[in-house]
């Protein structure tokens, strides 16, 4: 099992944050991208990280360079225009505009842990279920259906929320502060993924709606 450390590279303040907050992680801190190489110098497999890039603090780096980064990143910036040569084929990533409040940066951390570790699992069983992320279809013994990429997030999403998740939080963590989502696009995917699963997995319960949350029952 990995141990995860959440690593700040270039804000003082969010370090001194994330330190005084009660999380499951290490805390670890650089002062700029370059510093990144020294993380892996005595790397075990047993090592997992989180790195959230403050931009609007560090000198432009190459998006070639933060491709051998292989493990979730987090870029943070004021400025969503800092994230556009960065979105170009980066795998693990996620792009969030200042300012952000703790609780939903840690939402997002989570979640990019969860579909780091998925996204080395080609199938997941989901109860009855088998998620095939190559193929991005959900199966029911001989029965499946095809899922498009945000359907699939939202599921592995839902698999981690054992609590559920509301409406606000699927928009949120799932599309994130970076994407513009109205709740009419929300609702069309999640009314299209209940759909597919309803008519071709014979389910109209997989997706569970309980007082304002979202479950999957499995």
């Amino acid at each position: 099992m990995q141990n995860y450390s959440i690593v700040t590279v270039g804000s003082d303040v969010f370090f001194e944050c994330i330190s005084e907050q009660k999380l499951d992680y290490n805390i670890n801190q650089l002062k700029s991208f370059k510093d990144v190489n020294s993380l892996f110098k005595n790397y075990n497999v047993q090592d997992g990280f989180v790195f959230l890039f403050f931009l609007d603090n560090l000198e432009k780096i190459k998006n070639s360079e933060v491709k051998k980064i292989m493990f979730p990143k987090v870029f943070l910036s004021a400025d969503p225009k800092n994230f556009q040569e960065l979105k170009k084929d980066n795998l693990f990533s996620t792009f969030l505009q200042l300012p952000i409040n703790f609780f939903d940066l840690e939402k997002i951390i989570k979640l990019s842990i969860l579909k780091f570790k998925f996204h080395f699992q080609t199938k997941v069983e989901i109860g009855q279920y088998i998620l095939d992320k190559n193929k991005r279809t959900l199966s029911l013994g001989r029965k499946s259906t095809k899922l498009t990429e945000k359907e699939q997030d939202i599921i592995v999403y839902l698999f981690g929320k054992k609590d559920g998740a509301s409406k606000k939080d699927i928009m949120k963590d799932v599309w994130s502060y970076s994407e513009q989502v109205d709740t009419h696009t929300y609702e069309t995917h999640l009314y299209r993924l209940r759909q597919k699963i309803q008519t071709k997995l014979k389910d109209k319960n997989f997706i569970e709606i309980k007082e304002g949350k979202y479950f999957l029952r499995y």
